[in-house]
């Protein structure tokens, strides 16, 4: 078997929309909050509205500085791929978490404590909007229980 993966995602608005919930969750705490004669609370709209838009774009839609739009597997090294940007070697942090359909990455840049960089990745299934290839995306789960030494986890 080849260890090289190329994993290229697309725009989804199932991912945009996972990536809305905790907006959406703060928002929905907020306008209950207001409503319980706490007017003040208001305030915080705008706050939930802006980064509820801001993750759909970077997530959903790959918009943005931030925006990771592939990743790649030569060599037994990871390699997180921008949109206009030259390719960058990370590794997966211990907070990530692998399932079946859903994953949800946050990467390192290699060599530094400081910045991530976090992805959605959807496998296509039940419901509509997978932004990544099946093939692809299990083998890259593969690599990440089963083909990484545990010093880079």
């Amino acid at each position: 078997m080849s260890s090289r993966i190329d994993l290229r995602l697309s725009p989804s608005v199932s991912v945009g929309l996972i990536a809305t919930l905790p907006w959406l969750a703060l928002l929905a705490f907020v306008l209950t909050a207001a409503s319980e004669s706490r007017p003040w609370m208001l305030f915080f709209v705008p706050v939930a509205g802006t980064g509820a838009i801001l993750h759909f774009r970077r997530f959903g839609l790959l918009r943005g500085k931030r925006s990771v739009t592939g990743l790649a597997l030569e060599a037994g090294e990871l390699q997180a791929q921008f949109s206009g940007r030259e390719a960058i070697p990370v590794q997966p942090c211990r907070s990530s978490r692998l399932g079946p359909m859903l994953t949800l990455l946050k990467l390192r840049p290699t060599g530094s404590r400081l910045g991530a960089y976090y992805l959605i990745l959807l496998a296509p299934g039940p419901w509509p909007g997978g932004n990544v290839c099946p093939d692809q995306f299990r083998r890259l789960r593969q690599w990440l229980r089963l083909g990484q030494s545990q010093s880079s986890i």
